[in-house]
């Protein structure tokens, strides 16, 4: 078992439980070069001077909404001068507590203004989502080719996009809204050989694919992977006090979230009752100033950046072969599913269904039955 770092204890935290970035007090980059690294994965690259001045826009836009807005008055000058490096930096420990409680403030609003901008991009350019979803699957399987080459213990991996029909039947099948949002269009599924492989694989995907800060909070299902328990059975000691809070820590410094279990026990309501899965969603940045050139950004402050939501599945061999026997299996699901729509669009149905003889509803409903085993 890998040795965690309180970094990445707190990302795999983000990750599992389906908490939110916004709620954290502070960060855990111990140099420069960590944090140069998360701010490339967010697809924004300091020796450009368009991104550089992008962020400036965003600091100072975040500047204004908590002194005008929120009427923080007391902004320490360090922090008002600090770029993104310097504030991570600061929200990360450097200097006194003050300075990192305004930092993450600061760091808070940044975050959702690139989010907005982001989006206002993707609005206003001429690209289609099937075009944002080529991008994508071209990132996330550049990715997993460098996994690959450095042979770690992936043995299957696959992506697909949502069809029309499952679109609908999802929307059909929620009780949310009835504008709700469908958040998988784009998936893709890694099985790796062993259960112990899973973390490592989570923590490698934040690092390289995934930034912590744009998962989507509660859309996180658990039901695999109980990461104390992991690492009592493999001795880290280390991570098991960081992750409960105890035992000799850096001054000031717990997890945003210390808790003692991270499995979640939240499930699809459609699988099988012994279907174990990690599988989350994430707002995965996609540079798009290579699509129509760099020349054509910055001027209205959208930045280059834009996102794409795809939902990741991780789960090891064994497991994946569990969750295809018996009542687990995916067309039970799809079937389990399509009955609960069904059962919403026939609803107030009595004898005759929109003009549909009872008998050829009945028959159709014994059809279904049938073929769900």
């Amino acid at each position: 078992m890998v040795r965690f770092e309180p970094f990445e204890l707190d990302a795999i935290h983000l990750l599992l439980r389906g908490t939110s970035v916004v709620d954290w007090f502070r960060l855990h980059f111990r140099d420069r070069d960590e944090i140069e690294a998360f701010i490339r994965l967010n697809e924004l690259h300091l020796e450009n001077p368009s991104d550089r001045a992008h962020l400036e826009r965003l600091k100072s836009r975040a500047l204004d909404y908590l002194r005008d807005h929120l009427k923080y008055r007391r902004v320490p000058e360090s922090i008002k001068d600090a770029d993104l490096v310097g504030l991570i930096d600061y929200a990360s420990g450097k200097g006194r507590r003050a300075h990192r409680f305004y930092a993450c403030l600061m760091l808070k609003v940044i975050h959702l203004l690139h989010y907005v901008a982001a989006h206002e991009l993707l609005a206003a350019m001429p690209i289609t989502q099937a075009e944002v979803h080529v991008l994508l699957r071209a990132k996330v399987e550049r990715v997993v080719r460098g996994f690959l080459e450095r042979n770690f213990p992936i043995v299957e991996f696959s992506g697909n996009t949502k069809t029309h029909h499952s679109t609908v039947s999802k929307l059909l099948a929620k009780r949310e809204t009835q504008a709700a949002q469908v958040f998988d269009k784009l998936r893709f599924r890694f099985i790796v050989g062993r259960l112990e492989d899973v973390p490592p694989l989570l923590i490698a995907l934040t690092r390289e694919l995934v930034p912590f800060n744009y998962l989507v909070p509660d859309q996180a299902n658990n039901t695999l992977v109980d990461l104390p328990e992991m690492l009592v059975r493999a001795g880290n000691l280390h991570a098991i006090r960081a992750i409960r809070g105890e035992g000799p820590q850096p001054p000031d410094a717990p997890l945003n979230e210390p808790m003692a279990s991270f499995e979640t026990g939240r499930r699809n309501e459609f699988s099988g009752p012994d279907y174990r899965v990690v599988n989350f969603i994430a707002e995965v940045p996609v540079r798009l100033a290579g699509v129509v050139g760099e020349g054509n950004f910055g001027a209205e402050g959208r930045g280059p950046v834009g996102f794409g939501t795809v939902e990741f599945q991780v789960l090891d061999l064994m497991t994946a072969r569990r969750n295809e026997t018996g009542p687990n299996r995916h067309a039970l699901y799809k079937g389990r599913q399509r009955s609960r729509v069904r059962t919403r669009l026939e609803r107030g149905k009595r004898g005759l269904s929109a003009g549909v003889p009872e008998e050829s509803v009945k028959a159709d409903g014994e059809r279904e039955r049938s073929s769900e085993g």
